[in-house]
């Protein structure tokens, strides 16, 4: 104890047992959603390179993908913040989706606020997606629809919902929401039985779907519309460029007050993952965009100021 006392008097960083042996046993990384649509596929992803990484230091653990659909993401986020921060429950988080209770200060049953973040994983704009088989061939078409379009979709706290309210009501379009889809691949495919007219997808999600040519992409929402999307329109084009800035961030946190020693050896692994040359190879062979932040605190600074962004139009979510 004296010599653990003075090397602290010098400075000296001492590594508890705790901090040292992380990870002792397998991580959970939950889903919020169910099987195939972006965030599952890009966890499955990136899981394999943090088991490598953690491989490398000698931790020979599992990552274990846990699909938890419901509520629109809600279930496994309130499951997440409620489990205890020891860094071996981690969750991939849908923002600003995962943000809606702050944006319009209705509770969703925890505090994203609180959450420890980790890191950012992904960054995705957002298209229009109609059936090929269908009359709506182009933007134009949507808008000179008689009546309001109907759109499947996940629910009222999914991104791609919160996307759509805030491009169907900036273009003064009525919308009728038909939810209950538990992923974007689900709702995707909706539209081509007829469900609905149309819905929105992330680039790289609807670049999957549409691998048959079965969807008109109509538009595209960045500052530049994508070259495969040769009928798509921007924000900007519409005389709307606010509407390019509405996209979808894929960040990982774990429960409030995990300790920093723990959130940066998992960030570490994040970022291992993220900037491994295979996963750099599948994102721009798919066009998922993915990205590491330099550190926890960058990734707590990031969401807020998404979050504040989409706090603007916080009348349209309640």
């Amino acid at each position: 104890m004296r010599f653990l006392t003075a090397l602290l008097a010098l400075g000296v960083a001492v590594a508890t047992p705790a901090q040292a042996a992380f990870p002792e046993k397998n991580i959970e990384f939950v889903i919020p959603y169910g099987p195939g649509g972006g965030f599952d596929t890009l966890t499955r992803k990136l899981i394999p390179y943090m088991e490598e990484y953690y491989a490398k230091q000698g931790s020979n653990i599992s990552v274990v993908p846990v699909n938890m659909p419901g509520a629109s993401g809600n279930k496994a986020a309130a499951y997440t913040s409620r489990s205890k921060p020891d860094g071996y429950t981690i969750q991939i988080f849908n923002i600003p989706g995962h943000g809606l209770g702050y944006i319009t200060g209705v509770s969703a049953g925890y505090d994203i606020t609180k959450m420890t973040w980790l890191n950012q994983v992904g960054r995705d704009t957002y298209v229009v997606m109609t059936a090929a088989s269908g009359d709506l061939k182009t933007f134009d078409d949507v808008m000179k629809l008689g009546r309001d379009i109907k759109v499947p979709e996940q629910g009222p706290g999914s991104t791609s919902n919160m996307a759509n309210k805030i491009v169907w009501s900036t273009m003064n379009k009525g919308a009728e929401y038909i939810y209950g889809y538990k992923s974007s691949q689900e709702y995707a495919t909706a539209v081509l039985r007829g469900d609905g007219d149309l819905t929105m997808a992330v680039v790289g999600s609807a670049k999957r779907y549409n691998k048959a040519g079965d969807y008109n992409i109509i538009a595209h929402f960045d500052s530049e519309v994508d070259s495969e999307f040769t009928s798509a329109i921007n924000g900007a084009a519409l005389g709307k460029p606010e509407l390019d800035e509405v996209n979808l961030l894929r960040m990982v946190a774990g429960p409030p007050g995990m300790d920093p020693a723990v959130a940066k050896s998992l960030h570490g692994a994040l970022e291992y993952a993220v900037k491994h040359p295979d996963i750099q190879k599948w994102a721009k062979d798919t066009q998922n965009g993915v990205v590491s932040l330099a550190s926890p605190e960058e990734a707590g600074k990031r969401l807020m100021r998404a979050l504040d962004l989409y706090k603007q139009f916080a009348d349209i979510f309640k």
